[in-house]
């Protein structure tokens, strides 16, 4: 319990300390070691695997930052599996040994979720297999990218429901942390979408699950930050694929239009996308972008034109017409040209959380008026969603039927030390404004935050039953130390 203790501890006086820079913890001494001093421990006895065990130090430290930039933790080795028998076997081998295991995709976690300092950090890059999709389903491992998923599924005309506008996303992370996508507001959440997974639970069994079997395991799997076991396999639910997608972006000046019609045209489901994007101009005005769309196939386009009649935009920018693969990769040139100018290493504390309808008007105004919460601004997000579409019990939403996702982007620069601890500072005061209206976080951009803080956040009902959950299939607590929830 003191290692446990003292590492969540640790977590939280980085978080309230700005994020400084972490070292490794070293289970042999059970204390915290200097960066340069995090050496790898000698494995005895490993198993027999079919992949590899890296402890080399160029390997660790290659998993040692995920892509917020807040924390470096050096694992003591790194697991390229070659099978989901390499995983049982050294979720096995850290239950004899008192070692921290976490499953790592793309890293595309912002607060440290995807290390193991001190541990083994699971690489799975090496687990890409896709099946062919048919009607029943698509069976995929958690290294293969949404990218993937989308030519295999586009190969034979279907698609998952909802998938991200990343297309470099790992599944297995996607999945663990509950997953969100422009067409969420119909489909719910990427988790929603999910029939059926191979998952190696904490205490090291292979135990295939579903709503039928294993239900629980499946429901407490199913975003649940890796608390509770591994996935290396899940079945996605397919649907038939359009042949192309029409698109149009609509300008507001006026938030609270802006979020009413966005409000109205979630209820009413009139829009396959769904998608807003909010920027600041040079003389400090806001405007408020809209983006809304509709699938289709063959050589007739919908008129838009109905369907946007009665909004109140400012103005309309003309639609337009793009294949479905274009439509899953409209943003990959965005995503590119961030990374190559040197954005992708900056520090980058964002946070998600979900706003009752409500309140969302208040929120935003406090939002945009407040220049502490405009601080490392980026951009932000402010999407609607229809509640009763999330159905797993992870993956909390307010509950209100109708609500807004507020995914708030920003950023610092490297070494700015003043601009971070500013961006932490009014993002920890925005996450209790949000708690205090009835809101949810996303998982995975909540901060780091205590396990009386998580427990208020699942509620009393969804706690129990994952703490009763973590209890039976994690019970040495080895899985997934870093959001520091039990």
């Amino acid at each position: 319990m003191g290692e446990i203790l003292s590492r969540r501890r640790f977590a939280q006086l980085l978080s309230a300390a700005g994020g400084a820079v972490a070292a490794g913890f070293d289970p042999r001494t059970r204390s915290w070691v200097a960066l340069a001093g995090a050496q790898g421990q000698p494995f005895q006895d490993v198993p027999k695997l079919d992949g590899s065990l890296l402890l080399d130090e160029p390997a660790r430290k290659a998993v040692a930052v995920d892509s917020g930039n807040l924390f470096h933790r050096v694992p003591a080795a790194v697991l390229r599996p070659g099978s989901a028998q390499d995983i049982v076997k050294m979720v096995r081998y850290a239950n004899q040994h008192a070692i921290k295991v976490v499953m790592r995709g793309q890293a595309h976690a912002r607060w440290g979720q995807t290390m193991a300092a001190g541990g083994i950090v699971i690489d799975s890059s090496s687990m890409i297999a896709i099946q062919p999709p048919s009607a029943d389903g698509m069976d995929v491992q958690p290294g293969a990218t949404t990218g993937a998923v989308v030519q295999a599924g586009l190969a034979k005309d279907l698609i998952p429901p909802v998938l991200p506008n990343c297309m470099s996303l790992s599944i297995g992370g996607f999945l663990s942390a509950g997953g969100m996508g422009d067409t969420s507001h119909q489909h719910g959440a990427f988790v929603d979408n999910v029939t059926e997974l191979d998952v190696v639970t904490g205490d090291g069994r292979l135990v295939t699950c579903s709503a039928s079997r294993e239900s629980e395991l499946f429901s407490m799997v199913l975003a649940g930050m890796g608390q509770c076991g591994i996935v290396v396999r899940a079945r996605l639910r397919l649907v038939p694929a359009a042949t192309h997608a029409v698109l149009q972006h609509l300008t507001y000046r006026h938030h609270q239009a802006f979020l009413e019609d966005q409000t109205r045209m979630a209820a009413d489901g009139r829009f396959d996308d769904q998608g807003t994007v909010v920027s600041r101009g040079a003389d400090g005005s806001w405007s408020f972008a809209m983006r809304v769309g509709k699938f289709f196939s063959g050589a007739v386009e919908p008129n838009l034109g109905p369907l946007i009649a009665g909004l109140r935009f400012d103005s309309a920018a003309p639609p337009v017409r793009m294949t479905l693969q274009e439509y899953h990769y409209r943003d990959e040139a965005m995503t590119a040209a961030a990374s190559a100018g040197g954005r992708a290493v900056m520090p980058s504390p964002h946070v998600a959380m979900w706003i009752p309808a409500s309140a969302a008007s208040e929120f935003v105004s406090t939002l945009l008026s407040t220049p502490a919460h405009l601080v490392g601004y980026d951009r932000y997000s402010f999407v609607p969603i229809n509640t009763r579409r999330f159905t797993r019990p992870l993956f909390k939403v307010p509950v209100e039927e109708h609500a807004f996702k507020f995914w708030i982007f920003r950023r610092a620069a490297v070494g700015d030390q003043k601009t971070l601890d500013a961006i932490l500072a009014s993002d920890r005061e925005l996450l209790a404004k949000m708690t205090a209206v009835g809101g949810k976080r996303y998982n995975p951009y909540s901060m780091v935050i205590t396990p009386r803080e998580w427990e208020e956040h699942f509620g009393p009902e969804v706690w129990r039953r994952f703490s009763a959950a973590k209890k039976k299939y994690d019970p040495k607590h080895v899985l997934s130390p870093e959001p520091a929830m039990f």
